[in-house]
């Protein structure tokens, strides 16, 4: 004995293999050289091979007639199964694929993207039915460089190194409350507001506009800090006090009524900070990309109309 251990028996030849099961299949050496575009006589020739290899008879050769052997229905059946998935699997991975659809991927401000952007979105998806949006709500700015981001909406002084940068507009903060609760609880004067709950979304707020209308006597930090603006404008809608947010968060709660400005006589007050598109130099702006930006900047005409 050599000692080495026995190797796997060789597979039969895979043409002779792939005519014994057409032909054990359709009973027909001429119906299985149709199928596989071969003479008859070569699909005979394979299955004799077949049978020299394996050492015994597949089929039983009978004039006008042709049987399967107990050796060849067991082949037969093993190789039916093996060749009907080898069939599926062409199909399948030979299947004509769509071309992926175009998608613009976008960065935005989590309260803005919530309160200005994706309910407008409906219009931008009407326009270019063929492209898919991915958006990534982030209160952190994002390297577009270094990431598959197309294009970001930021808030702030504008200021974004390495980035190709478009101003949209500007923002101001504005009081809102509910119409209900304007009306329970007579909300009339500045002075009045001393017997609300004061909404806030960060510590300075309320204190730099009040001392900007010249109110000296409210406690600018009572009520609750909500950090995330969006949701100083839902508790304002819930009746749950009085807030000061941007417009730009607003602007669609006060156009429909759920929200009203208690004091509609004073003057906005210019937050300072606006709102951006940025992309990165390095990459040309893709056909979807560029018009989801022409949108966007149609869009923000709406936000100019209210003096920002």
């Amino acid at each position: 004995m050599s000692g080495r251990p026995e190797g796997p028996l060789p597979l039969p030849p895979l043409a002779s293999l792939r005519a014994f099961e057409a032909t054990a299949r359709l009973a027909s050496f001429t119906r299985a050289a149709a199928e596989l575009c071969v003479t008859q006589t070569a699909i005979s020739h394979q299955v004799r091979l077949l049978e020299s290899t394996l050492g015994e008879a597949l089929f039983v050769r009978r004039p006008r007639q042709l049987a399967l052997t107990p050796a060849g229905r067991a082949w037969a059946a093993a190789l039916g199964d093996v060749f009907a998935r080898l069939y599926a699997a062409n199909r399948s991975l030979r299947q004509v694929k769509p071309p992926a659809r175009p998608a613009v991927a976008v960065t935005v401000l989590p309260s803005f993207g919530a309160r200005w952007l994706v309910p407008r979105l409906g219009r931008f998806l009407e326009q270019h039915p063929h492209v898919d949006l991915r958006l990534s709500p982030s209160a952190e700015l994002v390297d577009l460089d270094a990431s598959e981001l197309d294009v970001g909406i930021r808030y702030g002084r504008g200021k974004y190194p390495g980035l190709k940068v478009e101003r949209l507009c500007g923002d101001a903060w504005v009081v809102v409350c509910s119409p209900r609760l304007k009306e329970r609880n007579k909300l009339r004067a500045l002075a009045d507001l001393k017997h609300f709950t004061l909404l806030h979304d960060d510590n300075e707020g309320w204190r730099t506009w009040l001392r900007a209308r010249g109110v000296r006597d409210i406690d600018a930090a009572r009520g609750p800090l909500l950090t995330d603006s969006s949701m100083v404008v839902e508790a304002a809608q819930q009746g749950q006090g009085v807030a000061l947010v941007r417009i730009s968060l607003a602007a669609d709660e006060l156009a429909s009524g759920r929200l009203v400005a208690p004091f509609p006589r004073v003057a906005l007050l210019p937050t300072g900070l606006s709102y951006c598109l940025v992309w990165s130099r390095q990459r040309p702006l893709r056909p979807e990309v560029a018009a989801f930006c022409a949108w966007v900047r149609a869009e923000a005409a709406s936000l100019h109309a209210l003096g920002i």
